[in-house]
């Protein structure tokens, strides 16, 4: 049909015709699923921010799932995904353990899977073409070197007690970094125990309540080791409200979150460790990508973990994105 006039009926066919080539476009573009835990924690705010902006760069046409933790309604999501057979699959598990029947049944329905952020363990290794994000046991590592670090400069030397706020019980994340933790301080500094450790979920207010608790049953406690920044806040928060003076012990925290920078910059905090949530979002997208153009990506991509304390707090700034 050729429009002389712009009637009506025209405008309409030219909106469909336009609407269809925009749909047709959209279409050709590689389809990914992103499954991940949620989008209120700073850290996944950014992530997706990271995933979202590299999914563009490289043409992903992205739906994203999230859920609040639950491994029962991820792998509900993962049933939902496979049934929209999209070109790949993206998972941050909730769960290292729940989530091996979901990662079976992608395999089986011959869906290329990168695993972000949380590193399973390798024994299913088979499942998954790439893993991008952080290599959990470093960064555990990296903090108690920090944390060594730290005994030494406030005079503690090699000896003492310290405590650990976990993330959520069970996560890769927690159990790898807490694994990475432990295995170095017994290494490089046997004299410094970790004589207790709670979850705080992540969450400032819970690690809060996790770390008065700590406080008050182990008296003379000289480190605390929090699993992310957020849980750093929580507890520099709970020293000062029992009285006791946050910059006479060694936290480390998790991260390089803005309230981690903020804290280790003022002195609150002794130490971050460096993981950039945007690179993370952005490394799980371009391993995507590459599956869905028939490439083969890196089988394991690591985020760099520096560590951060006062003098070189600039280590930060590359993930203020």
């Amino acid at each position: 049909m050729k429009c002389l006039k712009p009637t009506i009926s025209c405008i309409a066919i030219a909106t469909l015709a336009g609407t269809l080539s925009i749909a047709s476009h959209a279409a050709d573009k590689p389809r990914v699923t992103l499954l991940m835990p949620t989008q209120s924690v700073e850290y996944w705010a950014l992530y997706i921010k990271g995933f979202q902006k590299e999914a563009q760069t490289q043409g992903l046409n992205l739906d994203v799932k999230v859920t609040n933790y639950d491994a029962n309604e991820q792998a509900t999501q993962v049933e939902q995904a496979l049934a929209q057979k999209p070109d790949v699959i993206v998972l941050v598990p909730t769960d290292s353990s729940a989530m091996v029947p979901s990662i079976r049944k992608i395999n089986q329905a011959k869906i290329p899977l990168v695993i972000s952020n949380s590193m399973p363990d390798e024994k299913y290794a088979r499942y998954w073409k790439a893993f991008t994000g952080p290599n959990d046991i470093s960064n555990g590592e990296a903090a108690a070197k920090a944390m060594i670090q730290g005994f030494k400069e406030k005079g503690y030397g090699l000896t003492g007690k310290v405590v650990v706020i976990n993330g959520p019980m069970g996560t890769p994340p927690q159990v790898q970094r807490y694994q990475g933790f432990v295995k170095e301080l017994k290494k490089s500094a046997p004299g410094i125990q970790v004589v207790g450790a709670m979850p705080g979920d992540w969450d400032a207010v819970k690690a809060g309540a996790a770390a008065s608790a700590l406080f008050t049953q182990h008296k003379d406690v000289k480190g605390v080791y929090t699993q992310n920044d957020a849980q750093l806040r929580g507890t520099v928060t709970a020293a000062e409200r029992l009285g006791l003076d946050p910059s006479k012990l060694v936290l480390v925290g998790h991260g390089c979150d803005a309230s981690g920078v903020e804290l280790v910059s003022a002195g609150k905090a002794y130490a971050t460790v460096n993981q950039s949530p945007f690179d993370d979002g952005a490394y799980a997208a371009a391993a995507a990508k590459t599956l869905a153009s028939g490439g083969t990506p890196k089988a394991v991509q690591y985020l760099p973990n520096p560590i951060a304390t006062k003098g070189n707090v600039k280590v930060c700034y590359s993930q203020q994105k």
